[in-house]
């Protein structure tokens, strides 16, 4: 893996790749690493037509009570929440069905791959970038948004950019409903997911960063600020006793035999000459 610091931090999905579910994930990492226009807040924004929460529901087979239940955590527009810990194990649409969510809601979202940010500092420094709509590139000298030495620096430099973000949603929302000819609401929620999250256990420094991204919740007080954690490992392999207000969890199970058939007959032609392969 090249461990070179400059690398871009992840982005959001192309237009024209969104529609895929089982590509979402990867989109939003290397989407837009190209594009050398100015980022606005539109690009913390899943990219792709609208999607409805009936279509979500059929691409993911199985998994209808885990969406519903996301959906009624994540809560009405504007509405505040406690973290969420989704969990469980490889390939059960965890990542995808988060992102294809926040497609079809509309709400914007900062995501950080604990895979590709290896480290405490890549990690501040990919959400940082992207909440300070900042892209490294040669006019800039491949520097980053904010300098991160301290997790107490990353915390002020967080709640800074945070204000930022929200107030920006606040007056795009307002020129939404000021303008009669359209029926789109945002809101001025803004949402960290930070993925493959069980991997912050094997840094050097764990330790001390858990407790810190656990405790983001109670440090921020920001009403306007969602936390989703996803992990492939459960609750119970992180510490408990941290005085932190503990993340309501989300469990997805392996996928049944029948599931899995679903999935791999969904894009077929010609899904009974398919089937026959399956028996």
């Amino acid at each position: 893996m090249d461990k070179e610091k400059t690398s871009q931090p992840p982005r959001r999905m192309t237009r024209s790749s969104a529609s895929s579910p089982t590509s979402t994930s990867n989109n939003v990492i290397a989407a837009k690493v190209h594009n050398l226009d100015p980022l606005t807040i539109n690009d913390l924004f899943v990219g792709g037509n609208p999607i409805s929460l009936d279509d979500i529901i059929s691409d993911f087979p199985g998994r209808r009570s885990q969406i519903l239940e996301i959906v009624r955590l994540l809560g009405p527009l504007n509405s505040p929440m406690l973290p969420l810990f989704v969990y469980g194990g490889p390939s059960t649409g965890k990542t995808s069905i988060i992102l294809q969510l926040f497609r079809h809601l509309n709400r914007p979202l900062v995501y950080s791959s604990c895979r590709t940010c290896y480290n405490q500092g890549i990690l501040f420094e990919s959400i940082l970038n992207q909440l300070f709509l900042h892209r490294k590139n040669a006019a800039n000298g491949y520097a980053n948004a904010k300098r991160c030495d301290r997790p107490s620096d990353f915390v002020n430099f967080l709640r800074e950019a945070l204000t930022n973000v929200i107030n920006n949603l606040k007056e795009k929302s307002e020129k939404l409903v000021s303008n009669k000819t359209t029926e789109e609401k945002i809101g001025n929620m803004i949402y960290l997911v930070f993925d493959n999250f069980h991997l912050v256990r094997e840094w050097d420094n764990s330790s001390t960063i858990l407790p810190l991204l656990f405790n983001l919740y109670d440090m921020l007080k920001m009403h306007e600020v969602g936390l989703i954690f996803i992990s492939s490992t459960s609750p119970d392999t992180f510490y408990s006793n941290m005085g932190y207000v503990e993340p309501i969890p989300v469990y997805f199970p392996d996928y049944a035999e029948g599931d899995i058939r679903q999935i791999l007959l969904r894009n077929q032609v010609n899904q009974k000459l398919y089937s026959s392969f399956l028996e």
